[in-house]
């Protein structure tokens, strides 16, 4: 049974959870987007998720299709609707903003990418240089990083605003954004919460 969005967290209905996943390329981003919603959904959570595409290089249309054929015949927005689907392409740019609204009725909104944009991110960091990003980014709550020697080079320098995680323990990582709710609020930005006491890491 699907639980009343933000009743755990005091949060208003109809305002989902985000989180933000951002990276330099290949460094994982988007296997830990799809464990994200995997570990969301699988707690009865409805999960959307956005993705940026920077090169502009997506592709929904397949050539021949009915509503391919509409696009080029200059339509600038299609629809597609079937009794289970909706899907809709439109020929202009939405901003991540106006984009998240269409999901207001969503648990959690897990966003690949959009470093500018000031929610809850985790920084994916696969090797040394990655760490420069940091300074870059506003409300980073978390890094996974790739393997436990960059941990803990990263820890020695004295930094530990943020919570650390491996990539590989990802359901480690699924239970620590999931109780974002808890900082619904109180300090957004920071995972410190899931420190010690609650054993998460």
């Amino acid at each position: 049974m699907m639980k009343e969005k933000g009743t755990d967290a005091g949060i208003d209905v109809g305002s989902p959870q985000i989180i933000q996943i951002v990276g330099y390329k290949n460094t994982g981003k988007t296997t830990m987007t799809a464990s994200l919603i995997a570990g969301l959904a699988a707690k009865g959570l409805k999960v959307a998720a956005v993705k940026h595409d920077g090169h502009d290089h997506f592709e929904m249309d397949q050539e021949g299709t009915d509503s391919d054929q509409f696009g080029h015949a200059g339509a600038t927005a299609v629809a597609v609707m079937s009794p289970n689907r909706t899907a809709i392409l439109k020929q202009e740019h939405t901003s991540l903003e106006d984009m998240l609204k269409e999901f207001s009725q969503y648990d959690w909104v897990v966003v690949e990418g959009f470093k500018q944009a000031a929610y809850p991110k985790l920084v994916m960091v696969r090797h040394e240089d990655d760490l420069k990003l940091l300074s870059q980014l506003q409300s980073v709550v978390g890094i996974v990083f790739w393997s436990p020697n960059l941990l803990e080079e990263a820890e020695s320098r004295g930094d530990k605003s943020h919570s650390s995680f491996l990539f590989n323990d990802k359901q480690t990582i699924v239970e620590a954004v999931f109780q974002l709710n808890r900082l619904a609020g109180k300090e957004a930005g920071t995972m410190h919460a899931f420190n010690e006491d609650d054993d998460m890491i």
